[in-house]
């Protein structure tokens, strides 16, 4: 049986001396079609494959067709995570806090998958000969839409979704058309950072001795790296945009707390249980 596994602590033997390390992984495969570069591609040993990561996910890790519809993103991780790791020194606590959203033992599992598959040395951390080799070809062979993110920690951020491109997408078209209403209301939620903390903000207008001045009178803030839940909720308010000009109303009559809770309770009104088709509409 194919496995992706070999028990060395140097690099794969089976990549050898006869690959050279400064092409990308698969360079060898012919194209045994009528129009040159085609598929079916040929490797060594007589096998067809439909396309280099074809013959690098199969062939090479020896993991079976019935994970192929996650094929995509797998090797894409993996190419950010062979980038970050061959770009620059990364401290293990960085790497867990930027790569995996500071889960300690998905990284220790993950780069023991790397280490194991001969990508990764395991003596210095870096990608071995043939790690640079595969992170060549993954960059080469990269989709039209995964290519609107830079390699590395850009896509991993990006993707950190359980829906595809198309649906971000409309998604992103969504928040613009909203954004463009939000930017002409006097009060408005808005995306942020506090320190390093992803957060969304309820901006008003008060009204000074002066002038009047906008500032942010409500805030709340997600954990360090959890972009995602902060996104999945400004979505939610995008949806209601009808109703800010009120919620901040509230804030300055009844304080931030109060905002808070009665967002809570919309929240649980808007998520019917399990089974049940059909809410009542809330505000």
């Amino acid at each position: 049986m194919t496995t992706m596994f070999f028990n060395s602590g140097r690099e794969d033997p089976r990549y050898g001396d006869d690959r050279h390390s400064d092409l990308p992984w698969g360079y060898w495969l012919v194209s045994a079609a009528d129009v040159p570069g085609r598929p079916p591609l040929l490797d060594e040993q007589g096998r067809e494959w439909d396309s280099v990561r074809e013959a690098f996910w199969k062939g090479r890790l020896g993991l079976p067709e019935i994970y192929s519809h996650a094929s995509n993103e797998i090797m894409e991780f993996m190419a950010g995570y062979l980038a970050i790791m061959d770009g620059r020194f990364v401290p293990t606590e960085e790497r867990v806090q930027d790569i995996f959203q500071g889960d300690r033992h998905l990284d220790l599992f993950f780069t023991t998958i790397m280490r194991a598959a001969g990508l990764i040395d395991a003596r210095n951390g870096c990608p071995t000969a043939e790690g640079r080799a595969v992170l060549a070809m993954l960059i080469a062979t990269r989709n039209r839409d995964d290519a609107e993110h830079e390699i590395g920690l850009d896509w991993i951020r990006a993707n950190r979704t359980v829906v595809g491109h198309g649906v971000r997408r409309q998604t992103a078209e969504a928040v613009e058309r909203g954004e463009r209403v939000a930017a002409r209301m006097a009060h408005r939620f808005a995306t942020g950072d506090i320190g390093r903390e992803p957060c969304i903000k309820l901006i008003g207008v008060l009204v000074t001795r002066e002038i009047p001045v906008r500032s942010t009178i409500w805030s709340m803030t997600w954990p360090e790296g959890d972009r995602y839940a902060r996104d999945r909720f400004y979505l939610w308010l995008l949806e209601r945009i009808d109703r800010w000009d009120d919620w901040a109303a509230m804030v300055v009559a009844s304080g931030a707390r109060s905002l808070t809770e009665h967002l809570l309770r919309l929240a649980f009104c808007d998520r019917p249980p399990e089974g049940v088709v059909g809410t009542d509409d809330v505000s």
